[in-house]
């Protein structure tokens, strides 16, 4: 499955796997990702699309690593896609938007479309038509993702409270933070401390 960039209403892929079932993660750039798939960005969003149909080769790679030691899995993961971005050519899209998007997820969502077009040499508007096209996200979307994440990496990171967590990234509050995970990744804040709880390990949740 190939997952790209939230969209409002757009829920992520659920994958049923079986019990001890080995999976592979990759978290990749845009640019990169548009590189292996040889699609725009704006065509691929959070809903997913099958690797199969976007990757020809991705089954032989499968293949390879399900007959790979577990511990040698993920640096094979790597060597291979740095080969195939090795021999794809540069993305064919406008750099502004990917810099844009940069700064918006450094500033965690927290950065003013103003300030975002203003260090990525463009007018507000032509920032706004550069991302739309490009990349088939606003910029104030963009930012409301990078704010999410934000909030994400501080639970990760140990926030005692969901009210601390709502402060430190900027919501108007607690609500505020329920309406967008609820907008963006279609559950709670809760629920998704619930299924992302395995990586947790050893962290006391936050407080409600």
């Amino acid at each position: 499955m190939v997952a790209g960039l939230m969209r409002p209403a757009v829920a992520t892929p659920t994958l049923i796997l079986r019990s001890q079932q080995p999976v592979v993660y990759v978290d990749m750039s845009l640019s990169a990702l548009q590189r292996l798939t040889g699609v725009p960005p704006r065509e691929v969003d959070a809903g997913g699309v099958s690797a199969d149909a976007l990757l020809p080769w991705v089954t032989r790679l499968s293949e390879e690593l399900a007959g790979t030691p577990a511990g040698v899995r993920e640096p094979l993961m790597r060597v291979r896609l740095l080969e195939r971005l090795q021999c794809s050519g540069p993305a064919d899209g406008p750099e502004d938007a990917l810099e844009a998007l940069r700064i918006i997820g450094a500033g965690g969502g927290q950065v003013p479309v103003e300030e975002v077009a203003r260090r990525a040499h463009l007018s507000p508007r032509r920032l706004r038509h550069t991302m739309r096209s490009s990349l088939g996200i606003t910029p104030k979307l963009a930012s409301r993702v990078a704010r999410l994440a934000a909030a994400a990496d501080r639970v990760r990171e140990g926030a005692d409270s969901w009210a601390r967590v709502a402060a430190d990234c900027a919501y108007h509050d607690q609500s505020h933070l329920v309406h967008d995970f609820t907008d963006l990744m279609q559950t709670t804040p809760t629920g998704w401390l619930a299924e992302e709880g395995r990586n947790l390990q050893g962290r006391r949740p936050p407080a409600p």
